[in-house]
């Protein structure tokens, strides 16, 4: 059903008098900021990369020879944040790049033997903490959780919200 527009502002005043740290986009950035500064200190420990350099390598490892266009879109990232991070991965000699037989345009890229043996010593230890962060829930919690991001993230795709 379709609010009228006093009742859409009616609305919109009273999500407005909610503190900010009750805004469910406030909450979310916080927590993936708080995650994210945890996994780069564990990955500047472990194997002195950043977090978007471990995304890519993790996402190269674990489905192979990939087109850099498809990690892209898979990996949710800027462009040009992708792209830097990829050359300072290719100059550190842990990821290779080389051109598609059949499309010239399109980029393949794969693991070295020093990133695969990157990724396999960084998987266990990113495992574990994925473990530990679990740990603190219940598998109710979890799976209630995973619904709600599902859902958020159905959300977040559309245009259409009811604003």
């Amino acid at each position: 059903m379709t609010k009228s527009p006093s009742q859409q502002a009616e609305d919109a005043d009273a999500l407005f008098a909610q503190p900010l740290h009750q805004f469910l986009t406030y909450r979310l950035s916080r927590v993936q900021a708080k995650l994210n500064t945890q996994a780069q200190r564990i990955l500047s420990q472990a194997a002195d990369i950043s977090l978007i350099q471990w995304r890519i390598i993790a996402l190269i490892g674990s489905s192979g020879e990939s087109h850099a266009g498809e990690l892209t879109r898979r990996a949710a990232l800027d462009k040009g944040l992708f792209s830097r991070n990829l050359k300072t991965l290719i100059k550190r000699g842990l990821v290779s790049s080389r051109e598609d037989d059949a499309d010239h345009r399109i980029s393949i890229l794969s693991l070295t033997e020093g990133g695969h043996a990157l990724y396999q010593k960084v998987l266990p230890i990113m495992r574990a903490r994925q473990s530990a962060l679990r740990s603190t829930m219940s598998k109710s919690e979890l799976d209630t959780l995973y619904r709600a991001l599902d859902k958020l993230e159905i959300a977040a795709e559309r245009d259409d919200l009811d604003i």
